[in-house]
Order: C-alpha cells, then structure tokens, then sequence
C-alpha cells in the first residue's frame, strides 16, 4: 500500500483521492484516512523510501508464548507474588 501511495502522491493526487483508490482495492484492509495523511506528509518533507525505518529500543527477542510460560513458572514458583514484580523480575513490560 505504501508504493501505491508513493507513486499516487508523485502523480500529485491528493490524500483523499489515495485512499479512495486503495479503499477501492483493499476494502476493509485498506489503510486507515490518518495513516495515508501520515504516509503523503512523510513523502512531502523528502523520504522516499516505503520500509520501516529501525525501531528505537530494546528489540523484543521473546515471543508471547514464551514470555507466558516464564509467567506461569514465576506465578507457581510463588502465588503471592505481586504483577508489577513478576514484570520487573521478568523484565516485561
């Protein structure tokens, strides 16, 4: 969607008509008005590329069910426990 709306802005469409177009093709997928708005303003003040840029931060290398089971370990190993220090003991948050 994010070339669609690249090659749509150099074409000098305005937002409204983008994302009619990709709401046409997309349907309920279709990116949100606010998110092509963002996407036009971004191409206005000189990018050019369409990938994410890099995160900011820790990158997050555990996925949801692993960090469920370190929960459930840490819950057995001690019902009294309270949520804030299983998350700072497991370092979620």
């Amino acid at each position: 969607m994010r070339a669609v709306i690249r090659s749509s802005w150099a074409r000098r469409c305005n937002c409204t008509e983008i994302y009619r177009q990709l709401h046409e093709v997309y349907g309920e997928n279709a990116m949100s008005r606010q998110a092509v708005a963002k996407w036009c303003n971004m191409f206005e003040n000189g990018r050019t590329d369409i990938d994410d840029a890099e995160s900011e931060g820790r990158p997050s290398a555990a996925t949801s069910s692993e960090v469920a089971a370190r929960v459930n370990g840490s819950i057995l190993a001690n019902r009294r426990m309270a949520v804030d220090e299983i998350a700072n003991k497991l370092e979620v948050t």
